[in-house]
This record gives structure tokens, C-alpha cells and sequence, in this order.
């Protein structure tokens, strides 16, 4: 398990950079999944949203189901 993960799981699965970019992750996924909470805007580290063209992923609707 990585720090960042490790992180997040004492965090309640969420963290904040500085930029201002809420990350979530996906229990037993490594993939980032982050929301800027000014823009709305939603991206995600995996193959699919990178290769689907910015298309919302099933990671990114797993998060926002969850809120």
C-alpha cells in the first residue's frame, strides 16, 4: 500500500491539495480521482477517462453516487 493511500484511508478516503483539488479513491483501486469543488470539475488517473477523452468513468460516478 502506498503512503498516499495509507493517508487517505485515515482521512476518510479523501484529501485536499493546495491547489484546491478534493483526490478520492476507490477502495482497492490506486487510481486518483479528484474534483475541484469551484470548477465541478471531475478527472480520474485511469485508462478509461484518459482514453474515453475526458468522458466520466465509472470511478468518478462510484465517488459522486457515494456523496
Amino acid at each position: 500500500m502506498d503512503m498516499i493511500t495509507q493517508v487517505m484511508n485515515i482521512f476518510n478516503g479523501t484529501y485536499q491539495d493546495d491547489r484546491g483539488y478534493i483526490h478520492h479513491r476507490v477502495q482497492g483501486k490506486t487510481y486518483d480521482i479528484r474534483m475541484h469543488p469551484m470548477t465541478l470539475e471531475w478527472a480520474c488517473s485511469c485508462p478509461a477517462y484518459k482514453f474515453g477523452r475526458g468522458k466520466q468513468c465509472k470511478h468518478i460516478k462510484e465517488i459522486q453516487e457515494k456523496a
